[in-house]
């Protein structure tokens, strides 16, 4: 994300963010919706980023912002728009039919082509019978818990993080009870609860050697991927009209940040007396970091795949870029929206030339999918890196900006790697102004 510099500066190379920092140049601010795990996650990432010491509680007070102002990271439930009540409604009537899924299924319900979509429609084929082999692996869990909890060996067993047996199973019990309700239809809006959960006791609780544990992870991932992405719209329209409604804030707040990263602010600079030894005193940085929830997160995806922003027909990149996200079939967590925004003061300022934007997306971490599952794509490759390679011009140091720009990537990305989407011609040698992550 940031130039590494040259030389060994504090004993290790490629410390550029640091090294901003600590000379006042770099301008960072942090914001986090007031959901008590994001604003934790914003401090923790604060305290890796800047290689910060201590407990995160005065992080969190320090260094980040809350942003719940005019729904800037924040949602209200009970605000939802009328589409999104109408997408939800066509969803679960799709869902509730008892017969494979047909071709006509596909076209109203993955109008939009998305390849790990269709995917996810192969291997459940039936909805309802799929759901009732989920239903009836959860039913076999409870009983496995329940045996465990008899079992004296058991007594003093204990999970992750401390959870009891007791615990467990009051979890699974409640999503017994909740998913098959009395008419003996089922609520898919508990399908994405139950993905988490056997996703979290598949890494965390695999020692307890549940039985068909696995397979529930399977059925309920390859539901949890049809559902959890059509509650943000079904075909085009639907999905800009929720994303509007859910992150018109943000977008604008971003714009605001794009504009003002080239406009003269009043800030904190380095003293000319203490900047010996700063290559570049000159050099200013702007970082806006964004914690939010996924519903933001789905949205503003959607407005970069759907608003028209590029036409991946005429853009090769873009479209290699777009495959990619129709490939991704969940957002896990630290899933990041990175835009990078950079500068060549050699260009005339009204130029467009001057200004050279970078989307970066990663879908987080990864958890227990297989590597040949993973989306393949290809990363970002600048034309700055092909003229270099091709006049024979010298290696630059690790870590710097020069050096990032040459990076072979021609090859497929796995998962947890973050691809780059073009947005005009890269330049050579810019300086970066701007930087805002959405996570």
């Amino acid at each position: 994300m940031y130039p590494g510099g040259q030389g060994d500066y504090a004993g290790f190379p490629g410390c550029g963010l640091l090294r901003l920092h600590s000379t006042y140049r770099h301008d960072l601010k942090i914001y986090a919706s007031d959901e008590g795990r994001v604003q934790m996650t914003a401090a923790a990432f604060a305290k890796g980023l800047l290689a910060l010491e201590g407990e995160l509680t005065p992080i969190l007070v320090q260094m980040v912002k809350s942003a719940n102002m005019n729904g800037l990271l924040d949602n209200d439930s009970d605000s939802l728009s009328s589409c999104q009540h109408r997408v939800k409604a066509r969803l679960h009537d799709i869902l509730q039919k008892d017969r494979d899924f047909a071709e006509d299924d596909f076209d109203r319900l993955a109008p939009t082509g998305s390849a790990s979509l269709v995917n996810s429609m192969k291997i459940v084929e039936n909805p309802v019978a799929t759901c009732d082999e989920v239903y009836a692996l959860i039913q076999s869990l409870t009983s496995q818990i329940r045996r465990r909890m008899e079992d004296p060996k058991s007594a003093d067993l204990q999970l992750y993080h401390s959870e009891t047996l007791e615990l467990m199973l009051q979890r699974w019990s409640k999503l017994e009870r909740d998913f098959r309700m009395k008419n003996g239809r089922y609520d898919i809006s508990k399908i994405p609860d139950i993905y988490d959960c056997v996703k979290y006791d598949v890494i965390h609780n695999a020692t307890l050697g549940l039985e068909d544990t696995l397979e529930l992870f399977r059925l309920s991932r390859a539901l949890a991927d049809i559902v959890i992405p059509q509650e943000y719209g079904i075909n085009r329209v639907e999905k800009l009209d929720i994303a509007y409604a859910h992150c018109l804030p943000l977008v604008r707040k971003i714009q605001l940040d794009l504009q003002r990263t080239h406009e003269d602010e009043s800030v904190n600079k380095l003293h000319p007396l203490y900047s010996r030894g700063v290559m570049s005193p000159g050099r200013h940085v702007r970082t806006r970091l964004y914690f939010t929830s996924e519903s933001h997160v789905h949205s503003l995806l959607s407005i970069f795949r759907y608003g028209g922003l590029l036409d991946d027909e005429k853009d090769q990149q873009w479209k290699r870029a777009m495959d990619y996200l129709s490939a991704v079939s969940e957002l896990n967590y630290m899933t990041q929206i990175v835009i990078m925004l950079y500068e060549d003061n050699n260009k005339d300022i009204s130029s467009e030339e001057r200004f050279h934007v970078e989307l970066h997306f990663s879908p987080g971490v990864k958890g227990v999918e297989e590597e040949e599952n993973a989306p393949t794509g290809f990363g970002f490759r600048p034309a700055s890196a092909e003229v270099e390679r091709q006049n024979g011009q010298k290696q630059t140091d690790p870590g710097s900006l020069e050096d990032l720009s040459q990076d072979e990537t021609d090859r497929a990305v796995p998962l947890s790697e973050p691809i780059a989407i073009q947005r005009r011609s890269p330049l050579i040698r810019n300086h970066k102004t701007g930087s805002m992550e959405v996570m």
